[in-house]
């Protein structure tokens, strides 16, 4: 009796092990999210200006009106496909930024882009991340402006439309 429930528990065991494994796919299902975290990995908080002339332009803009937070430590990145363009802000040190400001930075950043004529036509998409997670989101269509846990997904239109459909939309 007591090998039957061995038995049955090793198996029960490795039926659970399966099922977590199979379930929790490393690869996700929208190529969107893949470039999307290829883009997280490029910021940088030494915009060169030949090759990323809106961040470069964005770090001093937002060194000169932003007030509060420093600015120094900020890392940008941001590209431009057809009429829209993302910019991905990271934040090193959040905690020394109250949630209420948070916003500031983000505000500041569209608000240096809407003062050139040139982006006053564009659809822009702006992503503030924190030290491990997505702090803000604002796009043409929605914003999560929460400070703390924002919703990533809002960014992946700027990627365009999802190829192929992930689990939830099939």
């Amino acid at each position: 009796m007591q090998r039957i429930n061995r038995f049955s528990a090793s198996v029960a065991a490795l039926m659970f092990m399966g099922i977590t494994f199979y379930s929790c796919d490393s690869k996700p299902n929208d190529k969107r999210k893949v470039y999307l975290l290829e883009d997280k990995e490029k910021v940088t908080d030494t915009p060169d200006q030949k090759t990323d002339s809106i961040s470069y332009f964005l770090k001093e803009c937002v060194k000169r009106t932003l007030t509060g937070i420093k600015t120094d430590e900020l890392k940008y990145f941001s590209k431009e496909k057809n009429d829209t363009v993302l910019v991905i802000v990271k934040v090193g040190d959040i905690k020394g930024i109250e949630k209420s400001s948070r916003k500031e930075l983000l505000f500041a950043v569209e608000d240096c882009l809407k003062a050139v004529d040139y982006f006053k036509n564009k659809k822009i998409y702006i992503d503030v991340e924190g030290r491990f997670n997505t702090l803000l989101v604002k796009t043409p269509v929605k914003a999560d402006l929460d400070g703390k846990f924002a919703d990533s997904d809002l960014i992946l239109p700027f990627y365009g439309k999802n190829i192929i459909p992930n689990k939830e939309t099939k």
